[in-house]
């Protein structure tokens, strides 16, 4: 294992935001990702698998435990007519350039989404209305002292942001797409939405993307601009004036900062609207856990 100590985390997180990492390792094959598995749980470590820290906000006093970076595990691999294998760390805009090529439909719909299958999987990301828990054949899951069982999709519990895989590992992912499409067409299709992505968020500032669930039928982003929240800022953290579900650091934000202006956010439209925002960033604590 080549386990690193006391490595800072705001360089390696969209957010540009969070403390050391008291271990930090970045396996190179699926060998050493299950190796690390079970070190960390002999050690009674808290443990968080972090792809390409979209989605996350580290703590200001980082995290007391083992970070382990799928960033090489990279491996991509045709297994059969339309069902494409992918390790965790693959870049999710990667394997919908390769379907798109290929002329298989099915991933078309996730492009500009800055994370990895692995995490993607985890966290069942969507868009326009799809998830990529609809794509999914199987899952390779990792836990303390075990193989890496393959497990069907239709096994896991698929919901809204969430695939019931809970504290297992996504070691790698299979997806079942549908071929036969015109390659053109389907690239079309991605770099439209892909457009109005770009034209509508801040996608070149520092955040997470969106900071909160949508709560129905009724966007967050649409619930905190009528509460009057949009370009709010605490130290050096805005809520985006382009769209309000996003919060961004302007510079020197802290943890802290951003953290503030979620409780801000939550209390506002609770006491507006009566409805409860859910985050949708995760926020690892030091010692593991949400906070």
């Amino acid at each position: 294992m080549n386990l690193q100590e006391s490595i800072q985390l705001s360089g390696r997180c969209w957010y540009r935001i969070g403390g050391d990492a008291k271990y930090f390792a970045v396996p190179k094959t699926l060998d050493e990702l299950k190796e690390l598995i079970s070190w960390g749980k002999a050690e009674g470590l808290p443990r968080f698998l972090l792809g390409h820290g979209s989605n996350v906000l580290f703590a200001d006093d980082g995290f007391d435990g083992l970070v382990i970076h799928t960033k090489k595990l990279k491996a991509v691999r045709e297994t059969e007519e339309g069902l494409l294998e992918a390790e965790a760390g693959v870049p999710l805009q990667s394997l919908v350039d390769d379907a798109n090529d290929r002329g298989w439909q099915g991933l078309e719909s996730f492009p500009g989404i800055p994370g990895t299958i692995g995490g993607a999987v985890w966290g069942n990301a969507g868009a326009c209305g799809e998830e990529i828990g609809d794509r999914v054949h199987q899952v390779q899951l990792m836990e303390a002292g075990g193989p890496g069982e393959w497990i069907d999709a239709a096994s896991l519990c698929w919901s809204y942001r969430c695939s019931g895989i809970e504290d297992r590992v996504v070691a790698a992912v299979r997806l079942q797409l549908s071929p036969g499409s015109d390659p053109q067409q389907l690239k079309n299709r991605s770099q439209e939405l892909k457009d109005r992505k770009t034209s509508t968020q801040p996608y070149n500032d520092p955040s997470c993307g969106c900071i909160f669930r949508n709560p129905g039928e009724i966007s967050a982003g649409e619930l905190i601009e009528k509460s009057g929240l949009k370009g709010t800022s605490i130290g050096g953290a805005r809520i985006s004036r382009e769209h309000a579900n996003f919060i961004v650091n302007e510079g020197g934000a802290r943890s802290e900062d951003i953290e503030k202006l979620i409780e801000q956010v939550q209390r506002r439209v609770r006491d507006l609207f009566q409805i409860e925002l859910v985050r949708e960033v995760i926020m690892p604590g030091q010692r593991g856990g949400s906070r």
